[in-house]
């Protein structure tokens, strides 16, 4: 048994992980998004990045809230997917273009032409991870936790709905 000392010891030590990857699915599966027919793919997942990455759990705004001292830790976060798709025709609903993240676009002449990119997934990665009050047993417990904790919900709202993926997390002891 424990003494009340041992068990505060316990409670308070760091356990250190490192290379932790967090990843989580965006909601829909297949996003239709408008932009300007000159984009290449490269130049949609920028644009990806500077419409969602701001309001997202890794950003400056949300960070602290959500992993605490380990927000210093963050060295990426990004989106990647399995598909992309330029359309042909207009899709029923999707993302309209905003000519404010770039101003090379911003001439009223341009064309915008339709894209869907398929399973886009939002993932953040720890150069390490720092927890307290757990042990080898219940290390990924509190991982999934602290990573569900970070997921759209009726208190987060993000500009895009995102869900933690528990099949995906990785991390090193």
């Amino acid at each position: 048994m424990k003494t009340l000392q041992q068990f505060i010891k316990e409670a308070v030590e760091i356990y250190r992980l490192s290379e932790v990857v967090a990843t989580y699915f965006v909601q829909p599966n297949e996003i239709m998004i408008q932009a300007p027919e000159t984009y290449s793919e490269s130049d949609i997942q920028i644009y990806l990045d500077d419409i969602w990455l701001k309001d997202l759990p890794s950003s400056d705004t949300h960070a602290n809230d959500f992993f605490g001292v380990n927000k210093d830790s963050i060295s990426d976060a990004h989106f990647e997917y399995d598909g992309f798709e330029h359309l042909e025709n207009e899709p029923s609903t999707y993302i309209e273009w905003d000519s404010k993240y770039d101003s090379k676009t911003s001439n009223e002449d341009i064309k915008l032409e339709y894209f869907k990119i398929k399973n886009l997934k939002y993932i953040i990665t720890f150069d390490r991870f720092d927890l307290t009050g757990v042990d080898d047993d219940n290390v990924q417990e509190k991982l999934i936790d602290i990573f569900k904790a970070a997921e759209s919900n009726n208190q987060n709202k993000f500009s895009v709905e995102i869900k933690f993926d528990e099949n995906s997390l990785k991390y090193r002891k």
